[in-house]
């Protein structure tokens, strides 16, 4: 049994990224473990009001966080109608980054899925400060980002944009295979060019690349870069309808500046396109 783990602050587009998540994979029986982190609100247990109350604060805190994770659980199970899946609930004061990381490993997580924005995020951002710490920090699982207010639609055209500097192997790239062919999905490999010849290294990771997904009939879709990379990436995206864009998180390459404020222009705080951030090597 596949096993998904998702985060919440049980804002809407929270709520979006686990009702999306159940959907994709409705055909198949999953454990959802419903996530919230409410280590934001303990440090009010070190406030002089509160010395001597802390443990009943916590209790307190607590409580809540599980109350509020029930609501989800049996909201999702109303909306769903019918469904295969079983779920748990998890309320933690550790930071979120870290309860995730050992959630992962505890449980065998299979697949993280959040929204691209919580409660506090403003409106110009395309990925709020959660989701970006966990894309920068999440380990051993491939990261699923919702955008808010999104439909579940069925992916059946993919994309996977890679700048080729670093190889790829077989097990990075199950997440988005998994998906490609439940889905019996197009996947557009996408490569953004500055130079008409690749250079060596690119062009043998791109060969490498090609070769492990040759059963998967995965098409490669040259792009002349533009303004930069990512807002030429996001362009595609958008005029092609992409139904969701795979791509491999790097601290310093350029798919970080996805998730940079007033890097990537107007054009992508309309784009909602899921995205699915595959384990990095770093």
């Amino acid at each position: 049994m596949k096993t998904i783990l998702v985060p919440t602050d049980f804002s809407e587009n929270a709520y979006s990224a686990l009702f999306y998540a159940a959907k994709l994979f409705e055909d198949e029986p999953c454990c959802f473990i419903i996530l919230n982190s409410f280590e934001d609100q303990v440090f009010k247990l070190v406030s002089p009001v509160y010395i001597g109350k802390s443990d009943e604060l916590m209790n307190s805190l607590l409580k809540a966080s599980e109350v509020e994770c029930l609501a989800e659980k049996n909201k999702l199970i109303s909306d769903l109608g019918t469904t295969k899946h079983t779920f748990k609930i998890i309320s933690t004061s550790l930071l979120l980054t870290r309860a995730i990381n050992e959630l992962i490993v505890k449980e065998k997580v299979n697949f993280v899925a959040m929204g691209s924005k919580g409660k506090t995020a403003t409106e110009h951002l395309f990925i709020g400060s959660n989701s970006f710490k966990v894309a920068e920090n999440i380990k051993g699982a491939p990261l699923l980002i919702i955008p808010d207010k999104i439909a579940y639609k069925v992916p059946k055209k993919l994309g996977f944009a890679s700048g080729f500097k670093k190889s790829y192997s077989n097990k990075q790239l199950e997440p988005l295979k998994e998906i490609h062919k439940l889905f019996s999905a197009k996947t557009k490999v996408i490569y953004v060019f500055e130079e008409e010849k690749l250079p060596t290294t690119e062009l043998e990771n791109l060969q490498a690349l090609l070769q492990i997904s040759k059963n998967d009939d995965f098409e490669l879709q040259w792009l002349s870069e533009t303004e930069s990379k990512a807002n030429t990436i996001m362009e595609y995206v958008y005029k092609e309808k992409l139904d969701m864009l795979a791509i491999c998180y790097y601290k310093h390459n350029f798919i970080s500046n996805l998730f940079r404020e007033n890097v990537v222009k107007e054009i992508t705080h309309n784009i909602r396109t899921p995205l699915l951030i595959l384990p990095s090597t770093d």
